[in-house]
């Protein structure tokens, strides 16, 4: 497989080869509920409750997935996605949008969504296989990546720090 189908690497401290990559994700949500099912995976994962706060990481990181609120605090999801666009070259875009299927609110997110650049629309909770299609990793290299334990050792997940914040990261730390 080309190097240009793969995720690529974290700041130059991976070959681009390298199938063991830990793919990075953001996510940009006070609602950090939606993702316990992430917090025990194989990757790379922040939280962030607003796009502020975000920004600042986008700054530092080289990240390969961002999950955005439709509604954050301090700005819309989709002009988040339209802000990281320029930011964050080569990363995959997705607004979390909690409307239900079908709705008149459901169909505008979506159409936001793709006009600002988001590639999919997702509904929490957020799976694992919702996070492997938006990243896109090739079905080989998920059993390799996401499933492997030494990955899983090196997963992180970073909270923004506050009182509400630190329950919330108690709370996923036990349950993972």
């Amino acid at each position: 497989m080309s190097p240009r189908n793969r995720i690529q690497p974290h700041c130059g401290v991976t070959d681009p080869d390298d199938v063991n990559h830990v793919p990075t994700v953001v996510v940009v949500d006070p609602n950090f509920d939606a993702y316990k099912p992430l917090a025990a995976s194989a990757m790379n994962l922040y939280f962030r409750a607003s796009g502020v706060e975000a920004m600042s990481l986008a700054r530092r990181l080289k990240v390969d997935a961002w999950l955005v609120a439709e509604d954050l605090a301090d700005v819309s999801g989709a002009d988040f996605i339209d802000l990281l666009k320029s930011r964050s070259a080569g990363s995959r875009l997705a607004i979390v949008d909690d409307a239900e299927a079908g709705t008149d609110r459901h169909c505008e997110v979506k159409r936001m969504a793709t006009e600002a650049g988001a590639a999919m629309t997702l509904s929490p909770p957020i799976s694992l296989a919702d996070l492997e299609r938006l990243v896109g990793l090739p079905a080989a290299e998920r059993s390799v990546v996401l499933s492997d334990r030494t990955a899983a050792a090196r997963a992180l997940v970073t909270l923004p720090v506050g009182v509400t914040a630190a329950a919330v990261a108690i709370a996923v730390l036990v349950l993972s």
